[in-house]
């Protein structure tokens, strides 16, 4: 059995006016996802290593323009609608914090789910092996 840490379940449903997805149920207190979130496809930074970004809606001023706060591009996994990702956050000391996330989408791309995982992202040879404790315990 693989060790899980804590996490925080989110679920979306699509506002297909807007193009975003909004919350429809979050655990009490936790704000460190959007209440909106847009997916949309990779376009330019090929650094990136996924077809599929996830953001939030809000940005912040920066030298060379804006830089958008809640960000990750979104890995395929051998899941169905199932793709994993990390959302870069800072301490207190400015240190980068790696925040796991694994979204699944339903069929039909109406909702989203996303289990967040703060302060744990696992390193490359131990992702596959996460993404399928998550799956397999139904928490996603």
């Amino acid at each position: 059995m693989i060790y899980l840490p804590a996490s925080h379940l989110i679920t979306f449903a699509l506002d297909a006016d807007k193009g975003r997805y909004t919350v429809v149920t979050c655990s009490p207190g936790f704000t460190r996802v959007p209440r909106e979130v847009i997916v949309e496809d990779r376009r330019f930074n090929d650094d990136i290593n996924a077809n599929l970004i996830l953001r939030g809606p809000n940005t912040t001023k920066k030298e060379n323009g804006r830089k958008i706060t809640f960000f990750t591009g979104l890995q395929e996994t051998k899941y169905k609608g199932v793709y994993l990702g990390n959302v870069m956050t800072y301490g207190r000391a400015g240190e980068r914090i790696r925040n796991g996330v694994i979204v699944r989408f339903s069929d039909d791309a109406g909702r989203l789910t996303l289990r967040y995982f703060p302060a744990y992202y696992p390193y490359p040879d131990g992702r596959a092996a996460f993404v399928a404790e998550v799956v397999g315990r139904g928490l996603i």
